[in-house]
């Protein structure tokens, strides 16, 4: 494709040289810059993509975009290449690469998912649903992305860069998907990632505090996700849905910003809601309600188990039915999902106590976790956690009270440290813990903390393992080593059961 082509729909681009070549392909990273590429020069919170302009054209870029005056020096060193001047390089990035891969969002039915909480999971009932539809679904997520049940990639990011995420479309849409379900982080959402996304349907989980190293307060945080509702007015598609959370304090202000095309749809619990949830039971192997939706009733039973996997499968089926697919079709697929790696994830190895690991890092969502716990039938309730290193550091304090104010014994540990001193990490956490409890204790070695764990659980004790989910690394400060907590999980049960015999 020319520049020329690729660059039609962003504003205010001044181009030095030739505007017919022809790009092989667009690039953001110069040690990924392949002969006939587009590189964008792309300033980041750490580096300037700027000082990398050279590396990229010595591997053979054919134009660069920045938004820094263009150096003589390179010109006149590489007088073939086209430059590019831009006010927003993001925002260029994403029109560019939507442009070059043919906007393939505008092929199938695109779901977007943001909030705090309940992304992933949200998006593995909506997969369910669009897989007994016949449409072979594309997942876009936290774990990994993937078409038609089959993985093309782990996830490097929850939301990929918006080259990748077009690259992504482009390959779903050539391999048959007639749906795909995306989870849309704030992060992604405030560097434009997907900007150029057409959805059909956008929904908001939740708002906890998390992230607040990035957007700095809750507010920013907020508004990043709100921008999610924005790209669904500005969405070329034409049934466009907004599933919103009515049980959330923010729901108000989303469906104030709505545009006027796009049709608001509430599902919840506690308030009214087009999909609601009425008469619930929480049993240990499963959850069960009454839905009320377009005007009928019907009981759902989900293997799924807690209060706010009720939110999750309400979300998913009020976004599938909104975007066309039948009631009962929507209900089945959530009722027939099994369970979703490292979410609620029972780790069984022929012990007589429960063993759950689940994702949560954040307080609610350790709250949310404990509290659904602690409604089944239980003897002590045993938690290991930790908090990842440099992230945001308000919510340690909290996550430690949680932890130890709704558990009977809390065990702190690492997480994922990655260059931050653990002992801060630790300082941290035990904030919220000195001098208002002392049902906890500090083992730094996250192996090590899951074995006690396992030790100190007697028959009909509840033992959670959280933060990590479905992770099979940890990311210390000078490498990445595999570990997997549902592997550590079975490896110490069978140390307890070999010394018991």
């Amino acid at each position: 494709m020319t520049i020329k082509k690729i660059i039609e729909d962003i504003k205010d681009v001044k181009v030095l040289g030739e505007q017919c070549t022809d790009i092989k392909g667009i690039a953001n990273d110069s040690r990924k810059v392949k002969r006939g590429d587009l590189f964008f020069a792309v300033t980041g919170r750490k580096e300037d993509g700027n000082t990398y302009i050279r590396s990229a054209l010595e591997k053979g870029a054919a134009a660069i975009v920045t938004d820094k005056p263009v150096p003589a020096e390179l010109t006149e060193a590489f007088p073939k290449v086209a430059w590019l001047r831009v006010r927003d390089v993001l925002k260029a990035f994403s029109k560019a690469a939507a442009a070059f891969y043919g906007h393939p969002s505008r092929r199938f039915t695109l779901i977007g998912i943001t909030g705090t909480n309940g992304k992933t999971t949200t998006a593995y009932l909506l997969e369910n649903i669009y897989t007994l539809a016949g449409a072979r679904p594309g997942v876009i997520g936290t774990i990994d992305y993937r078409v038609g049940g089959e993985v093309i990639a782990k996830a490097a990011n929850t939301t990929p860069l918006a080259h990748d995420l077009h690259a992504l479309f482009n390959s779903m849409s050539g391999a048959g998907a007639k749906a795909v379900v995306m989870e849309v982080s704030s992060h992604a959402l405030a560097l434009n990632r997907a900007d150029e996304a057409a959805f059909d349907t956008a929904v908001f989980t939740n708002l906890q505090r998390d992230h607040l190293d990035f957007h700095n307060d809750r507010e920013s945080y907020f508004k990043a996700k709100l921008r999610l509702f924005q790209l669904l007015a500005a969405s070329p598609k034409k049934n466009r849905n907004a599933v919103v959370n009515s049980d959330e304090d923010k729901v108000d202000e989303i469906l104030s910003a709505l545009d006027s095309n796009v049709a608001a749809v509430t599902y919840g619990i506690d308030k009214p809601a087009d999909f609601r949830a009425e008469k619930i039971e929480i049993f240990q192997d499963r959850t069960v309600f009454e839905l009320s939706a377009r005007g009928t009733r019907r009981r759902v039973t989900l293997n799924l188990l807690g209060r706010y996997n009720i939110y999750n499968a309400l979300a998913a089926i009020a976004a599938a039915v909104s975007a066309g697919v039948p009631l009962e079709t929507a209900v089945k697929g959530a009722e027939t999902l099994n369970n979703v790696p490292g979410r609620m994830e029972r780790v069984e190895a022929g012990q007589p106590f429960s063993v759950f690991v689940d994702y949560a890092h954040t307080d609610a969502a350790l709250e949310n976790v404990l509290s659904n716990l602690a409604k089944m039938p239980h003897g002590k309730i045993i938690t290991v956690f930790g908090c990842g290193g440099d992230r945001d550091r308000t919510k340690r304090s909290p996550m430690g009270k949680a932890a130890a104010s709704m558990s009977d014994c809390a065990i702190v540990t690492s997480d994922n440290p990655r260059g931050e001193d653990p002992a801060r990490i630790f300082s941290d956490i035990e904030a919220g813990l000195k001098g208002s409890f002392s049902n906890y204790i500090m083992i730094p070695d996250r192996k090590t903390a899951i074995v006690k764990a396992v030790e100190l659980a007697q028959a009909g004790d509840i033992v959670l393992i959280a933060g990590k989910g479905h992770e099979d690394y940890q990311i210390l400060k000078d490498r990445t080593i595999h570990f997997d907590d549902r592997e550590a999980a079975h490896e110490a049960i069978r140390l307890k059961r070999s010394g018991q015999k």
